[in-house]
């Protein structure tokens, strides 16, 4: 088991390592951002990139996630390679035609949002990368099955790098504000489809089959009102607060909900690329079920320790990274911090949905908690603001694993191991709570304070006996293959000795 365990942890953390690479870069841009961007002007561009967003989803159909089932059906190249065509060519056909009506009604999209149809172009910009990003997507999705994880991550850093030149070029120096971001990303998509362009055509045959659209389209378009509700859940908020609140609460929510999306980025988001590819070839496996009950256990941990780092700190973090304007953000970051710790075990606990082909009951158990979340966003962003967002994003998350399991239990019966988890939890929780004990006038002293507090999270764990025997003896033969291990070790007998 732990070798399918480590495979999966492998590709995790080269897929993490492009996207978490480029997230740093993209955290150092921060002081850039707000200090040429108005908070009413960060709050807008979210507005875009929260389009940009939703339309995504519409745009493929939810064909990507078909696209892993339908390649594992095959163990012949050739096969494998219909099916990816298949997807390349329909999904090419219908995004240029949504491309074509888009462009035609940019000025209704900016008379929406702005009540002026002063940003028109600024919406035809987005449109048109969002064309580049579906071909990329597909490409995108064929590495991971493939398990091409290195060449993956390489394709997110160039992306994210071309990004941030072209973001500085365009800002600092050329002074476009949010219109040299957005055209910054759409140069990026554009080269980066470019390059893509050959992968896709080497893993795919050029021809149609209109058998597996069908198959990949009954798999897939139940996927779309899932995915759609969950962006509902991450991003509506954003409006809400844009028309019952203030461009400022608007804009330090935004950046307090980058920075909880931390555990996205390092964990949530790497885990996800790999999980897809290898929940289906894991699937047959004997001990399947005991994998996936690991995964579960294994996964809390990785989350819960960025989630408390990130909700410990994240008032020093602050005001050490942002403006003075904007340290108000970081009383939103646990409760963001915690929610995607909950999207990725409603991931993992969707098992026997994904696998039983009841993708419908996703878009069902999604679209409860996306009601939720409108129903709380109205209620408490007029009196709470940006408090009241955040206190609406946890709480629909929380429903997520919760309908999930119940579900997946009908269909494929998975005994996990909840005392652990919720010893995590506890753990977690207890330190949270002490470190707001902590308070210092300076930032540094303040966060140093805190950073030796968090070592009370594994020692909780030891206390209450989370670890497996199996488990600290596995971490020993880790431990001792590290090179170097041996010569400490004799070093430290020979030290004993002289002391004798």
């Amino acid at each position: 088991m732990f070798r399918q365990l480590l495979r999966l942890l492998k590709h995790s953390i080269i897929y993490g390592f492009g996207v978490v690479i480029s997230q740093v870069v993209g955290f150092f841009l921060i002081p850039v951002y707000t200090r040429y961007l108005t908070p009413a002007d960060y709050g807008g561009l979210e507005i875009f990139q929260t389009t940009l967003s939703i339309l995504g989803i519409i745009f493929v159909m939810g064909l990507t996630g078909a696209l892993f089932r339908s390649y594992f059906n095959y163990d012949d190249e050739e096969k494998r390679k219909t099916v990816v065509g298949t997807v390349f060519l329909f999904l090419t056909g219908t995004s240029f035609l949504f491309l074509l009506i888009l462009m035609a009604l940019a000025g209704n999209f900016s008379a929406l949002f702005f009540s002026s149809v002063e940003y028109t172009f600024y919406f035809r910009v987005i449109f048109l990368t969002l064309f580049f990003d579906v071909g990329i997507v597909i490409a995108f999705s064929v590495l991971r099955a493939r398990e091409e994880s290195k060449k993956y991550a390489v394709f997110v850093l160039i992306r994210f790098l071309v990004t941030a030149g072209l973001n500085i070029l365009f800002v600092v120096v050329l002074h476009k504000g949010v219109l040299g971001i957005l055209l910054g990303g759409l140069i990026a998509a554009f080269l980066l489809y470019c390059i893509l362009l050959r992968s896709i055509v080497k893993n795919a045959k050029l021809s149609f089959s209109i058998a597996e659209l069908k198959e990949m389209l009954s798999f897939g378009l139940p996927l779309v009102p899932a995915s759609l509700a969950a962006w509902i859940m991450t991003m509506a908020d954003r409006y809400f607060l844009k028309f019952l609140s203030t461009s400022t609460e608007l804009g330090l929510y935004s950046l307090g909900y980058k920075f909880g999306m931390v555990v996205q980025v390092l964990i949530v988001a790497p885990f996800i690329l790999a999980w897809a590819p290898f929940l289906w070839s894991t699937a047959k496996a004997k001990n399947a079920k005991e994998i996936y009950s690991s995964v579960l256990t294994y996964f809390v941990v990785a989350a819960m320790v960025v989630a408390l780092v990130l909700s410990v700190l994240s008032k020093e973090v602050l005001e050490v990274m942002a403006a003075p304007t904007f340290y108000g953000a970081y009383k939103v970051i646990p409760l963001i911090a915690v929610s995607y710790v909950l999207y990725g075990c409603y991931q993992i606990l969707a098992i026997g949905i994904t696998l039983e082909k009841k993708t419908k009951y996703l878009a069902l158990i999604v679209g409860v908690g996306a009601v939720v979340n409108l129903g709380l966003n109205y209620l408490l962003i007029p009196s709470y603001g940006m408090m009241g967002a955040a206190v609406a994003t946890v709480i629909s998350y929380v429903l997520l694993p919760i309908g999930s399991y119940f579900v997946s239990k009908r269909y494929y019966p998975i005994k996990y191991e909840w005392s652990r988890v919720a010893k995590i939890f506890l753990a977690a929780a207890l330190v949270y709570a002490g470190s707001l004990f902590i308070r210092d006038d300076s930032a540094i002293i303040a966060g140093l304070l805190k950073l030796l507090g968090l070592l009370g999270f594994p020692l909780l764990l030891f206390a209450f006996r989370f670890f497996k025997p199996e488990e600290i003896q596995k971490a020993k033969e880790i431990f001792r293959a590290v090179p170097g291990y041996a010569k400490l070790r004799l070093a430290n007998k020979g030290l004993f000795w002289r002391k004798k």
